[in-house]
């Protein structure tokens, strides 16, 4: 017997699909998925030389059962659970558009170009705010329904574990088991110590540092293989040399399909954004330094708020009001500028323009004169976050003092200077002569803030930890406030305490009134829920970093006008007036690129926080605000960057993004309430354990169900047993929900969404499944239908070497009742239209004898549906598979030939010695090593392996 990826068997009285066939020795090693109700969902590997009672099922020996249910409700059920459970083949939208959100066609755009793709792997650009996470949402139940998404792994930013898990599963009911310090603690005192966790749990959420700095996780992910992995603030993974890089470039081969998402996929270096892109194909590129927008476009989608016509999405934003606080320093604190301004320009009395335009950070000559000048930017820098900063800066500078013995005779080796400047810090500190504390203080007092529970909430962001630390504790003391209204949030918290604190500052019951956090919360993290009022308290040199800061409040769903306050230092000193014009232009440019609703990053070109920051260095020291502009920074541009961040990609031409839904019921409603209904008719459920109240379905937690439903967050479940999940057709108050939920700590939302995607749903269509016995199909008889005939509804699939069903079609074979095709098979839509079968139905006698007639002729309607059908399908489909390898292996062809030639180029003017002997040989294997992956993997993706596996749904005939 030969078996083959997509065909049914039967092994030890359960029903399993095959996912590979490997022969061995006359014998079959097979991978397979069990699909009857004990075995459902997992995985196993059988051996013909032990399994030997295995059987593939055969269509023709299907035993052919009357429906005696009133109005025919087990048929239609069964007909549409088979319907609603097959993992459907199609490039449109066909569930995602079901789930807790307002639906906007352009965040559909990511799933459906990825589909395009031979693999779905897609990288989602957006700008801030737009809802990346959505979009994500949408991808993973899209593969989800095409039973390519059991397994998930989502690798986020530790600070959002819980805020991620919970807006998956709140708009999409896709359970992510969160492996945080606690989910992990967990994992240890419940799972064997041997027992791989990624194994246990088929969905994860996971932060990536966590897998970095866990060699026992790293082990089991080498083990391990996923259908879906996200990586979440993508940027953070793509330089492969470093080990977040390395991990990620890892799980990219571990994985078929693969989401990256970030708003600034890239720091303007090619190499790095080509290994973004070489995770989702690698064939995509030919010279990671040399490639064009067009070899890129396939493989990923940006868009901005201005490139978003949908009036409703567009209504979700407020427009931002922008308040400058200026605040005057102190004579004191001109004092200790008036310095930092002096040694600034001793050191450029001693330097050219070229040292310091050009080489301010090279190793060249003069690395006295160098190091003063950017000592003094840097001591400007932290002083501007506060004298704090700039106090814990010029401390560490003279302990490191105390290990060096051959001082250089500049300022930031003088202990006499140091200690001067020491000396005045203290001093403004003590006497509090600190003059944007000061009018921080009063622009609170003049917005009536006290930091009481009835005041508004207040993020505010600074650089430097010991501003934070300082601005809380002098808050505390002038505001009176208790450790509950006031929060600091930095990077080098627990992930734990990290989330806590985000998490309790979104919620309504907060005590949390201020919430003092460095650049760790200005990603990712969603602080608008309850906040309008944000401080930029230091002006980070980053444009790139000022839009991230302010897109915390200022984003989709905010339903109050965003306060974006600044607090600028204004001074009258030389040289020091210059440096503030300098720093504060940042937020007039940052201010317009929002105006243009653009993205930041394009104002530089230089696409990387750091290059922004070193640009305003370089500024600083050489006294020219002209560096800043636009103009001045063409040359640092390239095209390729320019275009992907200026630009949006093309909006998606789909004229049915969502697919129509075939069905016998009216509506999703219409449907539950029949699958209920039909299993407590059957006693799979008992009277209490299910009812509708309106809209609502609630399903009662039972022992077994909570057994089945173990990975589903502890969160999301009833209280207790006994306890009810609310299931809501209403996408409205699914979403009321959510923000009702936010008013308590601890609290998710109480209604979840109510579509087939929903794990409880899903145990509901199993239990029906389960009152079918295996190899039966109902027959119903229906005098709407022609005389003497008999309509066969017949399942085909045709899988690929993959195991993946790549055609699913449901389509009826009329035959007549004693034999002979009546007329060529239709699909099965236009059977239910044609004779109006969704309208009521009337259960009729159906003589034994019928059933009999029925039986005899259901071989020859298998045949008729396999040759009339569905080879005629899998020829057209196998047809177009050839088209697509063989423009793939040009592809391959063209690839391989570039790297080549690009690896002669690059070792042509070397001598060849052991070492370069060994690299060319590595570069020739990563060469070999990717061509014969992505060859087989194509090969096994378009090749259709055996003949279509063909299931009897159901019978409907008239006499």
């Amino acid at each position: 017997m030969n078996f083959t990826p997509g065909q049914r068997i039967t092994n030890r009285d359960e029903d399993f699909i095959i996912n590979d066939a490997l022969e061995n020795n006359g014998k079959w090693i097979l991978k397979v998925e069990g699909i009857s109700e004990l075995v459902k969902s997992k995985r196993y590997i059988f051996d013909t030389n032990i399994d030997t009672q295995i059987r593939v099922l055969d269509p023709k020996k299907t035993q052919l059962v009357a429906d005696i249910d009133y109005g025919y409700r087990k048929t239609k059920l069964f007909v549409e659970n088979q319907i609603r459970n097959s993992s459907i083949y199609s490039k449109q939208i066909t569930v995602a558009q079901k789930a807790a959100f307002n639906l906007s066609e352009y965040q559909l755009e990511p799933t459906l170009k990825a589909f395009e793709l031979p693999r779905p792997r897609i990288l989602i650009a957006d700008g801030v705010g737009l809802g990346k996470t959505v979009e994500v949402g949408i991808f993973l139940a899209e593969m989800i329904k095409r039973g390519k998404g059991k397994r998930i792994m989502v690798l986020a930013l530790k600070s959002i574990l819980s805020q991620f898990q919970q807006e998956i599963w709140n708009r999409f009911a896709i359970p992510l088991v969160r492996l945080d310090s606690e989910g992990i603690s967990k994992i240890k005192s419940e799972l064997p110590a041997n027992k791989n966790p990624f194994d246990y749990y088929d969905k994860t959420i996971v932060s990536i540092d966590t897998l970095k700095n866990n060699a026992k996780f790293q082990h089991y992910i080498e083990k391990t293989k996923w259908d879906i992995i996200v990586i979440d603030e993508c940027h953070t993974v793509a330089n492969s040399s470093s080990l977040r890089g390395g991990l990620a470039q890892l799980l990219s081969s571990k994985c078929e399909s693969l989401v990256l998402t970030s708003a600034t996929p890239h720091n303007g270096k090619k190499q790095n954004f080509a290994n973004l892109i070489n995770m989702i194909e690698p064939l995509a590129i030919k010279d990671e330094q040399n490639y064009t927008k067009d070899d890129i476009l396939p493989y990923y989608v940006r868009r901005f708020k201005n490139d978003i016509d949908d009036a409703a999405v567009r209504s979700n934003f407020q427009e931002r009001k922008i308040v400058s606080i200026h605040a005057e320093l102190t004579q004191a604190e001109n004092e200790f500028l008036e310095i930092q301004q002096k040694i600034k320009f001793a050191a450029l009395q001693g330097l050219n323009q070229e040292d310091v335009i050009e080489n301010l950070f090279g190793r060249k000559t003069k690395h006295g004169k160098k190091k003063d000048l950017l000592f003094a930017i840097g001591l400007f820098k932290s002083y501007m976050s506060s004298p704090e900063a700039a106090l814990s800066s010029v401390g560490n500078r003279i302990k490191k003092l105390e290990d060096i013995t051959d001082r250089e005779e500049i300022a930031e080796q003088n202990l006499e200077v140091l200690e001067n400047l020491q000396d005045k810090l203290q001093i403004i500190i003590k006497v509090g002569q600190d003059g944007k504390y000061t009018a921080f203080r009063d622009e609170l007092i003049r917005l009536k803030w006290s930091g009481r529970k009835k005041d508004f909430r207040i993020v505010v962001f600074a650089e430097r930890i010991e501003t934070l630390k300082a601005l809380k504790r002098k808050l505390q003391q002038d505001f009176d406030l208790d450790d509950k209204a006031i929060a600091d949030f930095n990077g080098s918290l627990t992930d734990m305490e990290q989330q806590r604190i985000i998490e309790d500052f979104g919620k309504e019951d907060s005590d949390c009134r201020i919430l003092l956090t460095s650049d760790a919360g200005s990603q990712g993290v969603n602080l608008h829920y309850y906040c309008n009022h944000m401080f930029n308290y230091d002006i980070p040199w980053s444009l790139i970093t000022l839009e991230q800061r302010n897109g915390r409040i200022d984003r989709y769903g905010q339903t109050k006008t965003p306060y974006i306050h600044y607090m600028i230092a204004k001074s009258d000193l030389d040289g020091l007036k210059d440096d503030l014009y300098i720093v504060n232009k940042l937020k007039e440019k940052e201010e317009t690129v929002y105006q243009s609703l653009g993205d930041a990053a394009s104002v530089y070109k230089l696409y990387d926080s750091n290059a922004e920051e070193d640009l305003v260095t370089k500024a600083l020291a050489a006294n020219q605000p002209d560096i800043l502009n636009d103009a001045a920074t063409q040359e640092l541009s390239d095209e390729l960057f320019d275009a992907l961040f200026d630009d949006a990609t093309p909006k998606l031409q789909h004229l049915n993004p969502i697919a129509a839904n075939v069905s016998f019921f009216e509506n999703d409603k219409a449907y539950y309430q029949a699958l209920v209904e039909q299993l407590k008719t059957d006693r799979y459920l008992k009277n209490d354990d299910a009812q509708f109240e309106g809209n609502i379905l609630e399903v009662k937690q039972t022992k077994e169900l909570n057994r089945i439903l173990y990975d589903i967050p502890a969160e999301a479940k009833p209280d207790k047993m006994g306890g009810v999940y609310q299931l809501s057709l209403d996408k409205d108050d699914v979403q009321k929900a959510i923000t009702e939920a936010r008013k308590k700590k601890g609290e998710w939302a109480k209604f979840q969404i109510l579509y087939e995607l929903h794990p409880v749903v899903r145990y509901l269509m199993t239990q029906l499944e389960a009152s079918v016995d295996k190899d039966v199909a109902l027959v119903s008889k229906i005098d709407k239908l022609p005389i003497d005939t008999a309509y066969f509804l017949i399942q085909g699939t045709v899988a690929n070497n993959l195991g993946q069903s790549i055609l699913s079609d449901f389509f009826v074979v009329p035959m007549g009742i004693n034999g002979g095709l009546k007329e060529k098979p239709l699909p099965f839509e236009d059977f239910l239209a044609k004779h109006k079968l969704q309208e009521n139905l009337y259960t009729l006698d159906i003589p034994t004898s019928d059933i009999a007639l029925i039986q005899e002729i259901l071989p020859d309607a298998i045949d008729f549906a396999r040759q009339l059908h569905m080879v005629r399908e899998q020829d057209k489909l196998q047809y177009e598979m050839e088209k697509k390898m063989a423009v793939y292996q040009e592809k391959l062809n063209n690839w391989q030939a570039s790297k080549q030639q690009q690896m002669q180029l690059d070792f042509a003017d070397k001598n060849i010695t052991g070492s370069v002997k060994k690299r060319m040989k590595d570069k020739e294997y990563d060469i070999e090593t990717i061509l014969n992956n992505s060859s087989q993997y194509f090969k096994d993706l378009t090749s259709l392996n055996g003949n279509p596996y063909l299931k009897v749904v159901a019978v409907f005939y008239n006499k």
